[in-house]
């Protein structure tokens, strides 16, 4: 389901001309939405309620980039031993190639054992080298979407705030997707099982963040019993 715009044109008898703009929402399937639609000025307004309750204060902005860089400092120092250790494998590797092709080249080495043992050591340090970059890939992957995503909820304070109709309508639809619908002329948010959205993503839980404030204290409502790394399966 999505939020459709639809410009009307009003005439009055004594030739006055209003023009409106509504929105409702549209159905893949092309039947009608039985829903009533909502004036353009109305839509305005709810988004604007919607985006503040999904928003990220700047206090808790500026603690969050504190622990990723906490985060990103303890998990260097985790893969250091590994990486280093890897790394020295890999050198006696090159050295152990080197000499290979040195007597194959003096014709200490038959063609086929040369073949074989470069494709050996190759292989090994192929299998190091993609170890290093998991490694490397599951201690900072995550924290650049991480703090992209700081920077966003922290700036949906000021879009909300603005005029701009056509920036509200892109940010909520990067951010709720198909998942924003009209339901008695109120946008709200609803998941594709048709159940209310709820703790699935980073921004559902900002916003029941948000609805905690005052209720528990600010360092549980923001890092709770996981901290701010995207939990994983183990491996």
């Amino acid at each position: 389901m999505m939020i459709t715009g639809e410009y009307k044109v009003k005439k009055q008898k004594n030739g006055n001309i209003h023009e409106y703009v509504y929105y409702h929402c549209t159905k893949k399937s092309k039947l009608k939405c039985p829903e009533p639609c909502i004036r353009q000025e109305e839509l305005d307004r709810q988004l604007s309620s919607l985006l503040q309750k999904f928003s990220l204060r700047q206090d808790w902005a500026e603690e969050m980039r504190e622990m990723l860089e906490k985060e990103k400092s303890e998990s260097a120092q985790s893969s250091t031993a590994f990486v280093q250790e890897a790394g020295d494998k890999i050198r006696a590797i090159q050295t152990k190639l080197q000499r290979l092709l040195e007597g194959y080249l003096e014709q200490d080495i038959e063609r086929e054992i040369y073949r074989t043992e470069k494709a050996k050591l190759l292989s090994e340090k192929k299998s190091l080298e993609e170890q290093m970059a998991r490694i490397e890939q599951k201690r900072t992957g995550w924290l650049e979407p991480m703090a992209e995503w700081i920077k966003e909820a922290e700036n949906l304070p000021k879009i909300a705030q603005e005029s701009n109709l056509f920036a509200k309508k892109v940010t909520a639809k990067e951010i709720f997707d198909s998942n924003l619908v009209l339901a008695n002329r109120e946008a709200r948010l609803r998941a594709p099982s048709g159940e209310d959205l709820s703790g699935g993503n980073a921004w559902a839980a900002l916003c029941a963040a948000n609805e905690k404030v005052g209720q528990f204290s600010e360092s549980q409502i923001l890092v709770g019993n996981t901290g701010i790394e995207p939990v994983t399966s183990a491996m």
